[in-house]
């Protein structure tokens, strides 16, 4: 995209998380910043995992681990930008790894993540685990990551049908993630393909991207996502509210967090 249509474009967001109703604390973590030179927003959602302490733990280290990307200049090379993005998923990793090398009481602490950057006109996004990415746009199909769990696997081979794939006990054990100990591994989705098509989304005005934990996704379809953005799509905030009380009001006892972002268009 040209930089004239940039300068068209702004990005409104909004972000919201709320303790689910059996924890003691959110082990939820969200990062959500622009870069000091406003060349792009930094969008990370992260879910704890291994016990209150070991989640909060994993959670806060990945979080911590992303904010140095903002350090230095968003590279304005397509690969570039990926392969910064791709790196600080390893780093968190290797940290998460560290820490629990240094103390076993958190052996099996990680963390599932989906995490962007983003311009006014285009969203590069990587993943591991089953927190997830949503584009809504007005000019083509909804787009959702894939969650990276076994009952997907059974899914994708035939096994079990999506729906059932809901309710199914291994939903949510996750085939990738940061940290998890020595039996877990990270694979980290969309890989790079020769045109960058595969991690990088075209933005236009009225675009709408989420991005949450699985508190979220677990309890509101994605049909009920799709009319909470039709309602609220001009509005991060609502849009925010709306998400949670309608994960809420499903039954969601797990923590519940949101990203909404809206493409609109600068007023003349």
């Amino acid at each position: 995209m040209t930089d004239k249509l940039q300068n068209e474009l702004r990005l409104e967001y909004k972000k919201k998380s709320s303790k689910g109703v059996e924890r003691d604390i959110n082990q939820d973590r969200i990062l959500l910043r622009s870069w000091a030179d406003k060349s792009g927003l930094l969008a990370v959602m992260v879910d704890g995992m291994g016990g209150k302490r070991g989640g909060e733990v994993a959670a806060k280290i990945t979080t911590d681990t992303f904010r140095e990307l903002q350090k230095q200049p968003l590279p304005q090379e397509p690969k570039a930008r990926y392969e910064m993005l791709l790196e600080a998923f390893h780093s968190a990793n290797k940290a998460i790894r560290q820490r629990t090398s240094d103390d076993f009481g958190l052996l099996e602490m990680g963390a599932t993540i989906v995490a962007a950057i983003m311009t006014p006109t285009e969203c590069l996004h990587l993943y591991a685990g089953d927190c997830r990415l949503y584009h809504f746009s007005q000019d083509q199909p909804t787009y959702v990551t894939t969650d990276q769990t076994w009952a997907q696997r059974l899914v994708r081979i035939g096994e079990i049908t999506a729906e059932q794939a809901r309710s199914h006990p291994m939903r949510s054990k996750v085939t990738s993630c940061l940290g998890g100990g020595s039996n877990a591994k990270l694979s980290v989705n969309p890989e790079w393909e020769d045109d960058g098509s595969s991690v990088f989304r075209q933005l236009h005005p009225g675009d709408v991207l989420l991005l949450c934990s699985d508190g979220l996704h677990g309890e509101v379809r994605d049909s009920e996502l799709e009319e909470l953005v039709k309602n609220y799509r001009t509005s991060p905030d609502q849009l925010t509210k709306a998400c949670v009380n309608a994960a809420k009001k499903n039954g969601s006892k797990d923590d519940i967090s949101i990203i909404a972002i809206v493409v609109e268009e600068n007023n003349p």
